[in-house]
């Protein structure tokens, strides 16, 4: 659509020309104009109207030309706040206000304001060990992925404070609205976890102040929690109290690359202990887009963040554990089964994260 606004010239000679008999059509290439406008001069010279432009009523326009240049180039930029921008217009001797840049970008340009994503930082061999990780399992099925059991440790925090932007509460006034009680150092808990595509290991809860070097995570987590997951063989019940496949002997377990996964003595211990592991270098590092646990322990949070602030680790640690406890077969299917497709991504992202 043309929405220049033509001098008296132009239109005058748009209607010599049509009064010449040329078509609408010709003045239209001729001139470089649009066909309505064309149209329009036309009909108010027919009617003895005036071909000058009228004066309009209202507010004349805040933005020239010049103003909404320098608005379009902030877009994507960094830290433009809508009163940065009225403030940068206002030094060039033209008055606004920052509801006004945010109306126009709003209204006009159609933009909105969002929060930057935080993503760990991709190093080049990371991404390279991504792609060859993506490429060496891409023909692999989701039975070959039920085959793999994940593993990982998880913070869990007292006075978790929850994500913002999705803790909304309606209400008239903010005094409605209940706070979020907040402590600047709030204590945690750490716990390992193992997951396969049917069921969980008991969930192990690290001991306050106990740091896991290679020495705890052989001897306290692998050699008795691990051990006991992999090795049942009867269904009690329990997510935590099944087998985790149907057939043991071909299984593949994963762990990623903290310093205590690939020392030497926790991969002699897999090597002598397991019937099959990804060993150091296998599994990509700065990964966990591809970890489908990293979605559980997300669930597993939200759970526990629903049940309201506790006051004590003993009350944290409680909820957490029945929170694992109440996961489904359901939710770990629907993980394991969505591996494929994230190779797929990484695959079709050059080996950057699929969340970006």
């Amino acid at each position: 659509m043309d929405v220049r606004d033509h001098g008296l010239e132009v239109r005058s000679q748009a209607v010599g020309m049509l009064r010449s008999g040329l078509s609408q059509q010709n003045v239209t290439l001729e001139l470089d104009v649009s066909v309505r406008s064309v149209k329009r001069w036309w009909s108010a010279y027919k009617k003895g109207m005036s071909l000058e432009t009228k004066t309009r009523s209202g507010r004349p326009p805040i933005f020239n030309r010049v103003n909404k240049i320098i608005i379009s180039k902030t877009l994507t930029k960094r830290r433009q706040s809508t009163r940065k921008i009225a403030k940068r217009l206002n030094s060039s001797n033209d008055p606004v206000s920052h509801m006004t840049v945010y109306r126009y970008l709003t209204n006009s340009i159609g933009a909105s304001a969002f929060k930057r994503q935080k993503t760990p930082r991709l190093l080049a061999k990371n991404i390279q060990d991504r792609l060859n990780f993506a490429k060496k399992h891409q023909n692999w099925g989701v039975e070959d992925w039920k085959k793999v059991l994940w593993s990982d440790e998880s913070p869990f925090e007292l006075y978790a404070t929850p994500n913002r932007h999705n803790d909304r509460v309606w209400a008239k006034t903010t005094k409605d609205v209940l706070r979020i009680l907040s402590v600047k150092f709030p204590q945690k808990i750490h716990v390992w976890g193992l997951m396969s595509h049917q069921a969980l290991s008991e969930l192990h809860i690290i001991p306050q102040g106990q740091t896991v070097n290679s020495l705890y995570y052989r001897d306290e987590i692998l050699a008795k929690t691990c051990r006991d997951a992999i090795n049942r063989t009867e269904n009690m019940g329990l997510m935590s109290e099944r087998p985790k496949l149907g057939n043991m002997s071909d299984f593949i377990f994963m762990q990623d690359g903290a310093p205590a996964h690939t020392a030497k003595m926790t991969q002699k211990w897999c090597r002598d202990s397991l019937n099959g592991f990804w060993e150091k270098g296998d599994w990509p590092g700065n990964s966990p887009d591809l970890n489908p646990i990293e979605n559980l322990w997300a669930i597993l949070k939200e759970r526990v963040n629903e049940k309201g602030q506790m006051t004590n680790r003993n009350q944290l640690i409680e909820t957490v554990k029945l929170a694992w406890q109440a996961i489904t077969p359901d939710i770990l299917e629907n993980l394991v089964v969505s591996m494929p497709n994230r190779v797929k991504v990484v695959l079709e992202m050059g080996g950057d994260y699929i969340n970006k």
